[in-house]
């Protein structure tokens, strides 16, 4: 049965339960009054401040990688087999995803900004590399350039860091979603040296003369280990809907590099930070239209479909039948079940 989820609700956003009223989602909700819950994310006290997103940890469960409590994910080891990058990285070492970004200093904090919005060209990402590589080199770590905002390196300490998505850490302070204890004090180290070398860089001098902001850190996440035997349960469709977080679609196309777990059940992704983003209310209505048009494919292709609702809170997965299985006494209200994630 195929899986749609719908990830990165802004469920505790006020502007988000207006939306719900206005323009709201009636057709989707039409097609999901008799829909089943089938399982959900128990709540938890830490949902704020835990290391993954609701979405990711739904993830986790559906690709079974991870229990209910787990805190890192295996991102930059699927990503790294989408960039074809895998091979450079012994099996057995842990790997992490790193990402060019600017912390903006505010008046009592720093703030992780959109990496995207760097509009860091291919050229400059390569200078920046190339100054900081002989800093891991000689730690013993082992970097490697893929795209401008999305690296990788490798080192034995990383087994035991915790790291947050760049999604997760946007727009926030870092002071909560830096990596730390112990396990993290190499990193921490290794960073102090690039954030000193980029400094007066000349790449960053001319992103200064032209008004860009300046690239003065490296964001760690994706740390997570993949199981040598692991095998995906799941397959991405629909590789080119947009998903705001680059370094999480490189991984969920990586799945398709794996072994099989028999037939893969087709996955499709509804990105509502990117839908929502630049007129709510527009998007609103988009997502609405998509979001029922690929529920009544896949109920009259397959007879049911999975729907996962994943907010700022928690995640919920519904199941949606043909209407000849529907029970007249049956009545799903999906605004309710929304506003409880």
């Amino acid at each position: 049965m195929q899986h749609l989820l719908l990830l990165d609700l802004p469920t505790a956003s006020p502007a988000f339960a207006q939306l719900l009223i206005q323009p709201g989602l009636p057709a989707t909700a039409t097609l999901c009054r008799q829909a089943l819950v089938l399982e959900q994310e128990a709540p938890r006290e830490d949902a704020q401040a835990a290391w993954l997103t609701p979405a990711e940890r739904w993830l986790l469960h559906a690709l079974r990688l991870g229990g209910a409590e787990a805190e890192q994910a295996p991102w930059a080891r699927l990503a790294a087999l989408a960039d074809g990058a895998a091979d450079a990285f012994p099996a057995d070492q842990p790997l992490c995803l790193l990402t060019p970004a600017h912390l903006r200093l505010g008046r009592d904090s720093l703030t992780l900004t959109d990496p995207a919005a760097l509009d860091l060209s291919a050229d400059e990402a390569q200078q920046l590399f190339a100054a900081v590589a002989p800093l891991f080199a000689e730690a013993g770590w082992t970097l490697r350039h893929v795209t401008p905002l999305r690296w990788y390196a490798a080192h034995s300490s990383l087994a035991d860091v915790v790291t947050a998505g760049v999604a997760r850490a946007q727009g926030r302070s870092v002071a909560a979603w830096m990596p730390g204890g112990p396990a993290a004090r190499p990193w921490r180290q290794l960073l102090t040296e690039v954030q000193m070398t980029w400094q007066h860089h000349a790449a960053n001098e001319a992103r200064a003369q032209r008004g860009l902001p300046d690239v003065n850190t490296l964001w760690i996440h994706g740390c997570g280990a993949l199981p040598p035997d692991w095998r995906s349960p799941l397959r991405l469709t629909d590789a080119d809907d947009a998903v705001s977080d680059p370094a999480l679609a490189a991984a969920l196309r990586g799945l398709a590099l794996r072994p099989r777990a028999g037939t893969l059940a087709p996955l499709r992704l509804f990105d509502a930070r990117t839908l929502l983003a630049e007129d709510p209310a527009q998007g609103m209505r988009q997502l609405d239209d998509a979001l029922s048009a690929a529920i009544a494919q896949a109920v009259l292709q397959d007879g049911g479909v999975q729907l996962t609702l994943a907010g700022a809170l928690r995640w919920r997965t519904l199941q949606i039948r043909r209407p000849q299985d529907w029970k007249f006494w049956r009545r799903t209200d999906l605004l309710t079940l929304l506003r409880g994630l």
